[in-house]
């Protein structure tokens, strides 16, 4: 029977079926990294630098690793083991850190969260079970984070950035139902029959399941129109999913009282668009030049540059449109591979490509505001323009919001769903790998690894530059459409 690892365990009490599922019917192609994934690798080797200690390879498999593990525990514990693996029976778990002294170890768990996190302590409760079994003395466990208040004040200087949090009374007190739950997995992964298990709040919670897509078609699919998609829906939907409605055009409308879900709920039925140009009404008046502004960011777990902290969000890229005329309309973009930081190499493109006056249209602006004002501080020469501009900012969020709904949308009034409805060239799906902020953050640290070909790289760089073209140019279509102009 395959081993209970801390990854099956964790995915097991999330949902018993994907559990199964990844055991007798995983998918076809293994899960892409993600920049979770990348932020964790880095806290985890990071972790290792920190305290000098003995580094356990996974590269040859779990197996290899439990054999190298029990050869060095054979002699006595090494002070500071780094990826330990162990085995008991049928339960495997590969550790992050175990620290012996005296007889005694202390079991570390490190996760790249600012927090301690309910699931994470079922994740180092499987491991002490685990360990204890193997006749480790765990008498202490700690779980270690990311201290989202530490600043970096020097290069490679990270004392203080992460944090350990003793969690052994709570681990005492969760052991016996981590016990009882790792039995009842194995008789999940042991069983050939696939538990039947409804969809609900656990495919999503505590992490999104990779087997969604799957149970979604095996269930024969869910409405065009499901009543989740009401905006901020909450106890609105909770209500109406128990009184049994799954189709939104199905629901009364006396059931909704938001105006917001009134007006989703109507397009939902009619098929047609909504659109009130009322709150349209001062957007109408702005005169040129128009200017567009979209920044990319990222945030490192392990930061990087002077003066900032873990996960602040770091501009490394942004696009401008300005409409002169209705008939001119000009682009500039910047983005910087190279050197992350270079904030006044960034600023200074930045103002040199916006006009001087006129308003700057972004989409949900407090993004862009708060980017602006951050290089403010950091480059003080250049903080009146750039603040300067933070003021000239102009939501169109909330303008689109206001004024416009399309059932196409599904309940969003994110730019990709707003986009494709009023212009279908606009659709992100055709751009690729990078369509979203997330692909556009992965894109950015796979290159700057420098683990990629040339071709790669270019083909990155290539991806990411449209596609935070496509944010500013949609737009000019979004700002045209609100005004009754021609997208």
């Amino acid at each position: 029977m395959p081993w209970l690892t801390k990854s099956r365990f964790i995915s097991g009490l999330q949902c018993p079926k994907r559990l199964w599922c990844e055991v007798h019917e995983p998918l076809e192609a293994p899960l892409p990294d993600s920049v979770a994934f990348i932020n964790g690798r880095a806290i985890d080797q990071l972790v290792q630098t920190l305290q000098p200690g003995t580094v356990i390879s996974r590269e040859q498999g779990m197996p290899a690793a439990i054999a190298a593990t029990a050869r060095l525990m054979r002699n006595g514990a090494p002070p500071v083991l780094y990826q330990p693996a162990f085995r008991a029976g049928e339960l495997a778990v590969i550790a992050d850190v175990l620290r012996s002294s005296a007889g005694h170890a202390t079991l570390v768990e490190v996760k790249s969260s600012t927090s301690v996190k309910p699931e994470h302590l079922a994740d180092v409760g499987f491991q002490t079970l685990v360990l204890r079994q193997c006749r480790v003395p765990i008498d202490r466990v700690l779980l270690a984070h990311v201290d989202a208040a530490f600043v970096l004040k020097s290069l490679a200087q990270y004392d203080g950035l992460i944090v350990e949090r003793d969690v052994t009374d709570e681990v005492e007190v969760a052991l016996p139902q981590i016990a009882e739950s790792a039995a009842a997995l194995q008789d999940v992964m042991a069983s050939p029959v696939r538990p039947i298990v409804p969809m609900g709040s656990q495919c999503t919670k505590p992490y999104e399941c990779p087997f969604m897509e799957r149970c979604t078609r095996e269930q024969g699919g869910v409405p065009e129109f499901p009543v989740g998609l009401l905006p901020r829906g909450g106890q609105v939907v909770a209500a109406l999913v128990a009184a049994g409605y799954a189709d939104l055009r199905q629901v009364p409308e006396s059931l909704l009282g938001s105006e917001v879900h009134l007006r989703v709920h109507q397009a939902s039925i009619s098929g047609e668009a909504y659109f009130d140009p009322t709150p349209t009404a001062a957007l109408q008046k702005l005169g040129y030049p128009l200017a567009y502004l979209d920044f990319e960011t990222i945030g490192l777990a392990v930061p990087e540059v002077i003066g900032t902290r873990p996960y602040e969000q770091l501009p490394f890229q942004w696009s401008v449109h300005v409409e002169e005329s209705a008939a001119r309309v000009r682009h500039a973009e910047f983005l910087n591979l190279e050197s992350l930081g270079n904030f006044e190499a960034l600023a200074r493109s930045l103002l040199a490509a916006l006009p001087d006056a006129g308003p700057v249209f972004a989409y949900n602006a407090p993004f862009e505001r708060g980017v602006l004002e951050r290089l403010a501080d950091r480059v003080p020469g250049l903080a009146n323009g750039l603040r300067g501009i933070a003021a000239r900012l102009v939501d169109l969020l909330p303008i689109t919001r206001a004024a416009y709904y399309h059932p196409d949308m599904k309940g969003s009034w994110s730019i990709k769903a707003v986009l494709p409805t009023i212009d279908p060239g606009l659709d992100y799906a055709d751009l690729g790998e990078v369509q979203e902020g997330g692909g556009a953050q992965l894109a950015f640290l796979q290159i700057r690894a420098g683990a990629v070909s040339a071709a790669r790289r270019e083909e990155l760089t290539r991806a990411l530059l449209k596609y935070c073209e496509r944010d500013t140019w949609g737009l000019v279509v979004l700002r045209r459409f609100l005004c009754g102009g021609v997208p």
